[in-house]
């Protein structure tokens, strides 16, 4: 569902919580973004930086 508005309910956590999560989680997302586009730039730098932050966080999210 696009919008749910019992999802923090659901979820169990407030809202300040909940926003402090998420934008963390974004802006390690943006970082991992920018890594990838030097990476294809410059193969030869961070070589495994994207997909190992890309598991990190999809561990991390399947714990909430």
């Amino acid at each position: 569902m696009l919008i749910d508005f019992y999802h923090l309910k659901k979820a169990k956590v407030g809202y300040t919580i909940h926003g402090i999560r998420v934008i963390k989680i974004a802006f390690r997302l943006i970082f991992l973004g920018l890594a990838g586009i030097i990476h294809a730039l410059l193969p030869f730098i961070f070589l495994e930086t994207v997909s190992t932050g890309v598991k990190k966080i999809n561990q991390e999210i399947s714990q909430f």
